[in-house]
C-alpha cells in the first residue's frame, strides 16, 4: 500500500518543482538562477528536468495554471514555499492528489485522508 503522503512527497512535489523549474527556465533564467529560487542545488534542477516519477504526474489545466502563475510570481520574488504550498492547496481543493493517488494504488479505500476524494 502506498500511502498518500508519500504520493505527495515522491511524485507530486518532485512534479510541482519540475513544472516551476522548466518554466522559469523558459522565461529566461539559468539553472544556477532557477535552483537559488527553488532554494535546491543545480543538481537537483537537472534532475527534476529527467526524473521519471515526477514525469507520470499529468496535472490538469486548473493545476498548470497555478504553476505557471506561480513560476510568473517567482520570476519577481523568491518564496517558493508559498508558491509550492499554494499550488498543493489547489490540488487538495479540486481533489487531484486522491485522483493520482487512486492512479497508483487500486486497493485505496474510498475516502483518502488527503482531500477526501470519492470513486
Amino acid at each position: 500500500m502506498i500511502y498518500p503522503q508519500e504520493i505527495e512527497v515522491w511524485y507530486i512535489l518532485p512534479a510541482i518543482r519540475r513544472e516551476i523549474a522548466k518554466h522559469l527556465i523558459d522565461s529566461g533564467l539559468k539553472q544556477k538562477e532557477v535552483a537559488l529560487k527553488l532554494g535546491v542545488t543545480e543538481a537537483a534542477v537537472s534532475q527534476y528536468m529527467k526524473d521519471k516519477r515526477a514525469n507520470e504526474i499529468v496535472f490538469d489545466v486548473t493545476i498548470k495554471k497555478a504553476i505557471e502563475r506561480a513560476a510568473k510570481r517567482l520570476v519577481i520574488n523568491d518564496n517558493i514555499m508559498r508558491e509550492i504550498t499554494k499550488i498543493n492547496q489547489a490540488m487538495r481543493k479540486n481533489k487531484s492528489i486522491c485522483k493520482i493517488h487512486h492512479k497508483y494504488d487500486k486497493n485505496l479505500p474510498e475516502h483518502c485522508d488527503i482531500c477526501i476524494y470519492e470513486k
